[in-house]
C-alpha cells in the first residue's frame, strides 16, 4: 500500500538533485490478469522499450529520475522476509503475496476528493480483515509493503495489531524514504528496505500512470472495482504525483499514448481485442461495456 506525503514548496536547486522515483509493476499485474482472462502479454523486450521511453520522457521533467526494477523489488523483499523467519502479513500484493494479507486502499469521490482508507473491492472490510488475522492465532508478524513514505499507515496498522496482541518487530519494504523509516524506528520498529532514499520529490507506482492496468490509481468510492488514474482527465497529476503544472497535460497525453501501445501489443499477441469489460480494474469516466478499450483511449 503506497503512503503519500503532503505537497510542499521546494527550491529549484533541491528539485534538481532530489530524485523522482517510479517503481515498476505493470508487467507483474498484467500477467495475473492475462492468465485469468486468456490474454497473452508481449515479451520482456517490449516492456523494456516502453519503460525506456517513460524514463526518457520523465528526464525532461525531472533531472534526477529513477525507475526501480520490479525484479529487484520482488527478489529483495522475498529475501528480507525469509531472513526474518517471522510470519509475513502483506499490505501489498504486487511484490509479495502472503497467506494472510491486509487489503487496504485509498478511496476518492468522482470529484477526486479524498474519502480515506478502506478495504479493497472484493475484500472484507478492514475490521473483518483484522479479526481474521486475530483468529489465525499468529502472535508475531513482519509487515510487508511496497513503499514506506511517511510511515503513518504502517504505524497505525502496527498499533492496531499490537492492541490485538500481535507483535510487529519488523517492517520490510521495497522502497523506504528516510522520514518514514525514522518514524517507524522511533516507534520501536526495525525497518529493512530493498532501496532507501534520504528524500524524493515523489515515489509513484508505475501502474498509476497506465489506465486499465490492475490496481491503477486511487479507488473510486463504491462497490465496483473502478480506478482513478493519476493523469488527466481522470485524476490530479499535480497533487497525486507531483507533476509540474506546465507538464500535466502533455505528460497525461504521453501516458495515454503509452497505454494504447501497451494494449495494442496485448491484442496482437492474443489475437483478440481487449474490451472495456475485460479490464479487471475499470477506469473512471470510461465505458464498462464491449467497446474496444484502445478506441476509447484514442477519443480522449
Amino acid at each position: 500500500m503506497l503512503e503519500r506525503k503532503n505537497g510542499r514548496v521546494e527550491s529549484v536547486e533541491t528539485l534538481d538533485s532530489t530524485p523522482y522515483v517510479v517503481s515498476e509493476d505493470i508487467r507483474l499485474l498484467l500477467q495475473n490478469w492475462a492468465n485469468q482472462r486468456d490474454f497473452n502479454l508481449p515479451n520482456f523486450e517490449f516492456f523494456s522499450d516502453i519503460r525506456g521511453e517513460l524514463k526518457s520522457y520523465m528526464k525532461q521533467i525531472f533531472n534526477a529520475f529513477e525507475l526501480v526494477s520490479e525484479v529487484e523489488l520482488l527478489e529483495g523483499i522475498k529475501e528480507r522476509v525469509e531472513k526474518s523467519r517471522l510470519f509475513p502479513v502483506s499490505l501489498d500484493r504486487v511484490y509479495y503475496n502472503s497467506e494472510i494479507s491486509l487489503n487496504i486502499t485509498r478511496f476518492v469521490e468522482k470529484s477526486g476528493q479524498n474519502r480515506g482508507l478502506g478495504g479493497r473491492v472484493g475484500a472484507p472490510n478492514l475490521l473483518q480483515q483484522f479479526r481474521a488475522l486475530k483468529k489465525s492465532g499468529v502472535n508475531e508478524v513482519v509487515l510487508v509493503d511496497d513503499v514506506i513514505f511517511t510511515g503513518d499507515l504502517i504505524k497505525r496498522t502496527g498499533k492496531l495489531l499490537e492492541k490485538m496482541g500481535i507483535k510487529v518487530p519488523l517492517v520490510c519494504a521495497g522502497i523506504g524514504i528516510t522520514n518514514g523509516i525514522e518514524e517507524l524506528n522511533g516507534y520501536g520498529k526495525e525497518v529493512s528496505c530493498v532501496r532507501e532514499y534520504e528524500d524524493v520529490i515523489d515515489e509513484i507506482c508505475e501502474r498509476d500512470f497506465y489506465p486499465g492496468v490492475p490496481m491503477c490509481g486511487r479507488s473510486l468510492q463504491g462497490n465496483e472495482n473502478v480506478g482513478v488514474p493519476y493523469i488527466l482527465p481522470f485524476g490530479n497529476p499535480g497533487r497525486w504525483a507531483s507533476i509540474p503544472t506546465e507538464w500535466q497535460e502533455p505528460f497525461s497525453r504521453f501516458c495515454i499514448d503509452q497505454t494504447i501501445k501497451l494494449f495494442e501489443a496485448i491484442e496482437e499477441n492474443s489475437g483478440k481485442v481487449v474490451q472495456c469489460k475485460d479490464l479487471e480494474r475499470k477506469v473512471s469516466l470510461l465505458p464498462t461495456d464491449e467497446t474496444r478499450f484502445v478506441d476509447v483511449l484514442r477519443q480522449i
